[in-house]
């Protein structure tokens, strides 16, 4: 049997991926509208990809070559993760043109992005972080109208998760072991996962109540 390369990393992405799918079927069985179900999958599906693949980067791929192929993917899912995050928030929030803006914008951006990774036309982590933390900042014009429809409760979940996945790329940017017990990629894999536990209370107390 083959080693896991980071056993770390593999399991805190491997429980939340498993997760995710019952996560995905009770939003579903909350859900009334066609627009709710699709923003229950579109987010349900990019939850368990992202910490599907990232649990598979890290885990077997032992050679260069798989791993850098992996790691693209893991990349990647990163875009489609703000996306599918996003989702339900343009899709159950805001109605009418900003409705279709704010969606179109981050599966633009998400999709550029993946294809830019792919083609590695995106080497520098700066960069990709600093697209990251852009893509999650395009809720911010929106936030008063969000609060004249959601209570506060919900804004302040949404915006935890926030907190913690920004926080959590000083460790992703880190790269570094932290003393003799964590390196920082663990720790940042510990803020993604307590981000996307934040966001899914969110949508599933007041998106798909």
């Amino acid at each position: 049997m083959r080693t896991i390369r980071e056993p770390v990393n593999f399991y805190t992405h491997l429980f939340p991926a498993i997760l995710a799918i019952p996560g995905t079927f009770l939003l579903l069985s909350r859900a009334d509208l066609q627009i709710e179900y699709t923003a229950a999958w579109v987010y349900g599906i990019c939850t368990f990809v992202l910490f599907g693949i990232s649990s598979t980067y890290h885990s077997y791929p032992n050679t260069e070559r798989e791993i850098r192929f992996w790691q693209k993917f893991d990349h990647c899912c990163i875009y489609l993760m703000i996306a599918g995050s996003y989702t339900p928030t343009a899709l159950l929030v805001f109605d009418g043109w900003i409705r279709w803006t704010l969606f179109g914008m981050i599966w633009t951006i998400a999709l550029a992005g993946c294809l830019l990774k792919i083609f590695n036309r995106l080497k520098h982590t700066g960069l990709s972080l600093a697209i990251y933390i852009s893509m999650g900042a395009l809720i911010v014009p929106l936030m008063e109208e969000m609060a004249e429809k959601l209570p506060l409760s919900a804004i302040a979940w949404m915006v935890l998760g926030g907190i913690f996945y920004i926080g959590g790329t000083f460790f992703y940017y880190k790269d570094k072991p932290m003393g003799n017990t964590f390196h920082s990629h663990e720790i940042w894999h510990l803020f993604v996962v307590a981000g996307a536990l934040s966001h899914y209370i969110y949508n599933y107390y007041f998106l798909f109540a």
